[in-house]
């Protein structure tokens, strides 16, 4: 005959207290009650059949739900992730954004997909923070050549250092990001080595980068990728925003001025074809985050509350 065990509410309760409230595991509860692991597990789900335990969502975790949700439906994207503030701001705000970030980057990518990475202050926070998950067959490239300061995240450093996260190829891109003159870029990407990992920028299914508005103090202008009056001319030009180098205007169409012929890294076409995971914060970037999403560049992105309403609202 076959024993029913019908546990009373106390023994439930017990159990669900210690579990919890107590945060003891499983096995250290049935360990402690002189219980089968299975049977604590039988119990744990009675509490919560019996109404001795609710489970409820906080309201701020709806929000940021709706708040993905909304982004989603009205851009046609496939994944975003809306991170709280919780009192922060500033570098802060963005390294936890980043930290979310870098939690979703494996499972962003594939076994044998091909990741482009951009570079900057908010891709060299991801790369810290990627946890040690091997991915195989993974292949990292550099979206834009390499840049002399050693003391900013550069490309080759945000892409070596997720490479090695992961366990992936990393394949630098052997050439500066901007040379002197449109002759010397010319030649520059005719040497063999360099038109081979140029074209094979095409192979990258995906991409994980950044943005940055046209301002003064742009990151391109801190690497020395440009002048202040390089970026005054794109803005006459209309553009607003910056994607690995590359300008956009407000639709997120390309806006091509002379230094685009000094630059050595992916295109704009060559960047809205990837599958674009994009990381944001601040609403000092609303404006390009909104160019870009409008352009196709995005369809993956972590970006913090504050910005996530503003481009809800602004769309």
């Amino acid at each position: 005959m076959t024993r029913i065990n019908h546990p009373s509410n106390r023994s439930v309760a017990e159990v669900a207290w210690l579990y919890y409230v107590k945060n003891m595991t499983q096995g250290e509860i049935a360990k402690a009650m002189g219980l089968s692991r299975p049977t604590i597990i039988s119990y744990l789900k009675q509490a919560k059949e019996r109404q001795i335990v609710c489970v409820k969502i906080s309201g701020e975790h709806f929000r940021l739900n709706a708040l993905a949700d909304a982004l989603k439906s009205r851009f046609g994207l496939t994944e975003v992730q809306v991170i709280p503030d919780e009192g922060l701001a500033g570098e802060a705000l963005t390294r936890a954004v980043c930290e979310a970030a870098a939690q979703s980057l494996p499972d962003f990518v594939s076994p044998g997909d091909e990741l482009g990475v951009s570079w900057g202050q908010t891709v060299w926070f991801v790369s810290e923070s990627v946890p040690w998950w091997p991915v195989a067959d993974l292949t990292v490239r550099q979206l834009i050549g390499s840049m002399a300061n050693p003391l900013l995240p550069t490309s080759e450093s945000c892409s070596t250092e997720i490479a090695r996260r992961l366990s992936a190829a990393c394949i630098n891109l052997n050439a500066p990001a901007v040379c002197s003159s449109a002759s010397l870029a010319t030649m520059l990407k005719a040497e063999p080595i360099i038109a081979e990992q140029l074209g094979n920028l095409s192979r990258c299914q995906k991409a994980l980068y950044s943005l940055s508005p046209c301002t003064p103090d742009t990151h391109v202008v801190l690497f020395k990728i440009a002048t202040e009056q390089d970026i005054a001319d794109y803005v006459a030009r209309g553009a607003v925003g910056i994607i690995a180098g590359r300008f956009i205007d407000r639709k997120g169409a390309p806006v091509l001025g002379p230094l685009d012929d000094r630059l050595i890294g992916a295109d704009h076409e060559t960047l809205r074809r990837m599958t674009g995971f994009l990381v944001v914060s601040g609403l000092h970037k609303l404006e390009p985050t909104l160019a870009a999403l409008r352009g196709g560049y995005v369809d993956h992105m972590v970006l913090d509350v504050a910005l996530a309403e503003a481009v809800l609202a602004a769309a």
